[in-house]
């Protein structure tokens, strides 16, 4: 009698620990919802099977790749089915609680992500038996196109770091301007523009009162005086874009102005600062700018420098 009560503790705590053991898997009943984003993630999800219980996948926005499921142990499971966006496993009676297969699927098409890999860990419940799959889905030239945004962004802040840091040490004013060669012995040149508003519905503009275009060594800067309507909110400069010909974009450094500018404001400038050398400074540009904060805009064409 002692020898049979020692054997069922025995066995209770052997269960017991299968289940509970460090780094297993609480099980959740009902339908398992798994997403999967184009970035890859940290961890591969956990799923619960149980001996001779079938867990059914279903994979929405994707279709299974001909051959493209890769089962750990797969000779143990007593049936593995694929179809284009469906699978379904049962594991066999030799698979033991606290087991875990990992499992990868590869998608047809080349869209990011291009495969998904699950961790199937047994239990003796196996609560899993539906698992939803949705894949959102990019495309890999999407992906190459915001790599090289990232890398140009990247360019930028580093020719700004080495910008700032070639500037420690060298005073403000007309010498801080001659020692970082941003001016040379030309100076600062300027031209009296002819400037047009582009009419939109956005369009916070009323009326160009008048323009200069300024160009030294290796900047250039339009300076505008404009006119808001009387009963619009006063209208404050947050982001602006310089393009030339052949939609030639200038890297705009800055966009500054003393205060918002209303119907009543007596400085009424905006400055639009970008980097260009003579070269690049040829041609008639259109500037856009946009408020700090809402949608209104302003759009000109017809400016140059010298």
């Amino acid at each position: 009698m002692r020898l049979q009560v020692l054997a069922a503790l025995l066995a209770l705590f052997t269960s017991a620990g299968t289940v509970a053991a460090p780094g297993s898997t609480p099980c959740e009943s009902g339908i398992r919802r798994i997403e999967l984003s184009p970035e890859p993630a940290g961890e591969f999800p956990t799923l619960c099977i149980g001996p001779r219980l079938a867990t059914v996948f279903v994979f929405y926005g994707a279709e299974l790749a001909r051959g493209g499921v890769s089962l750990e142990g797969q000779e143990r499971f007593a049936r593995v089915e694929i179809s284009d966006t469906v699978l379904r496993l049962e594991p066999s009676d030799q698979v033991m609680p606290g087991e875990r297969f990992r499992m990868t699927v590869r998608f047809k098409d080349d869209a990011l992500p291009t495969s998904a890999t699950l961790w199937l860990e047994v239990h003796p419940a196996g609560l899993g038996p539906l698992v939803e799959v949705h894949r959102q889905k990019r495309t890999v030239e999407s992906c190459q196109q915001e790599v090289r945004e990232k890398d140009v962004r990247l360019h930028q802040c580093h020719e700004e770091n080495e910008r700032l840091r070639s500037a420690q040490g060298v005073p403000e004013g007309l010498i801080g301007l001659l020692a970082s060669r941003i001016v040379d012995e030309k100076g600062v040149i300027a031209v009296r523009l002819e400037l047009k508003a582009l009419p939109s519905l956005n369009n916070a503009l009323a009326e160009m009162v008048q323009g200069y275009g300024y160009r030294s060594r290796t900047r250039v800067v339009v300076e505008l005086s404009i006119d808001i309507p009387p009963g619009q909110e006063p209208w404050t400069v947050g982001e602006a874009e310089l393009v030339g010909p052949g939609r030639r974009a200038l890297r705009v450094l800055r966009a500054w102005q003393r205060g918002p500018i209303g119907a009543d404001t007596k400085d009424k400038r905006v400055w639009i600062e970008a980097e260009a050398t003579a070269a690049e400074a040829r041609g008639t540009f259109t500037l856009k700018m946009w408020e700090a904060q809402g949608l209104r805009g302003i759009t000109v064409t017809g400016v140059r420098f010298p």
